[in-house]
């Protein structure tokens, strides 16, 4: 799991005496709204229940986890969205979870935790009932891919955090990214957009070229693949900005997001971690968009992804 170095906004566990009265919503109208100025904020509850052993009990933490992000977020605060929870463990369950809380209002998709060792990558067709369900239920299924630790034991191999937090989330994002093409998910769910949280962005032009290499070389192997992987990846993928990776040259960043385009790109905040992103503190590397195209990255895309009418 996540090492318990890496976590929230320091003042908020540290000096929880200031923070008396406030709820988790105070929080995110007090930092994410008025002072970074996020109109809609999206929100998930990244759970842990995944790691338990039990999976009966992590279908329930699956359904407790979505009735709190109902009633103590989305509930009086209508400017707010949320991702409910469903877990890889149970596809079924998964699949009931969407129908008993698809159809509020602001639930505009699912938090997928992947990558915990009791699961098949997320393209296994296994999960074509919970793509059934969410497709269903014009629902946005979004990935989040840091937990690996315990489904690649080479990240265990290292000493130091800097190694893994390194490695980590690109590596598990290429993994989900990879399942979900070669299995053909997006082909046989077109309707379906995908958005990759977490996982950085300069792997993306890499897995493009990669993918469609192999397969271009494969090709009898995934008959159902009817265009290029890097068609299926900028037609029905979205990468979230957070975390950006830092090059010496910020020029060669701009080269990276040009190559991406700003059609497949969404902003995220990963507030509170200790390492979310503040858009002021980004905004240098898109520069080179237009306006327009900016517009997109920083809200339009996601509009689009979660079918948000904002």
């Amino acid at each position: 799991g996540l090492p318990k170095p890496l976590g929230g906004r320091k003042e908020f566990l540290i000096e929880p005496e200031k923070n008396a009265g406030n709820t988790h919503p105070d929080f995110i109208r007090e930092v994410l709204m008025n002072e970074i100025g996020v109109d809609h904020p999206i929100c998930n509850i990244l759970s842990v229940a995944e790691r338990a052993w039990k999976t009966e009990r992590v279908v329930a933490e699956m359904r407790a986890q979505n009735d709190v992000l109902i009633e103590e977020f989305l509930e009086g605060n209508d400017d707010f969205y949320g991702l409910a929870n469903v877990t890889m463990r149970d596809p079924e369950a998964a699949a009931a979870e969407i129908e008993r809380v698809g159809d509020h209002d602001q639930i505009v998709g699912a938090f997928v935790f992947c990558g915990t060792r009791r699961q098949r990558p997320p393209g296994d067709a296994q999960y074509d009932v919970l793509y059934e369900a969410l497709a269903e239920h014009d629902l946005t299924p979004t990935f989040h891919v840091t937990n690996f630790v315990s489904k690649a034991p080479f990240l265990q191999e290292y000493e130091k955090l800097m190694a893994w937090h390194a490695m980590a989330q690109s590596w598990s994002a290429q993994h989900a990214v990879t399942s979900l093409i070669s299995e053909g998910t997006p082909a046989k769910f077109p309707e379906l957009d995908f958005v990759i949280l977490e996982g950085g962005v300069t792997w993306i032009p890499w897995a493009m070229a990669r993918l469609n290499r192999e397969h271009g070389q494969w090709r009898s192997e995934v008959p159902y693949l009817e265009k290029s992987p890097e068609e299926y990846l900028r037609d029905q993928f979205y990468f979230s900005t957070q975390p950006l990776e830092e090059f010496q040259d910020p020029q060669h960043m701009v080269d990276v997001l040009e190559i991406i385009g700003p059609d497949s790109l969404v902003f995220s905040t990963d507030y509170p971690h200790y390492d979310f992103d503040d858009p002021s503190a980004i905004d240098r590397y898109f520069q080179e968009f237009t306006e327009a195209e900016r517009e997109q990255i920083f809200g339009g895309n996601a509009a689009a992804a979660y079918g948000l009418d904002v």
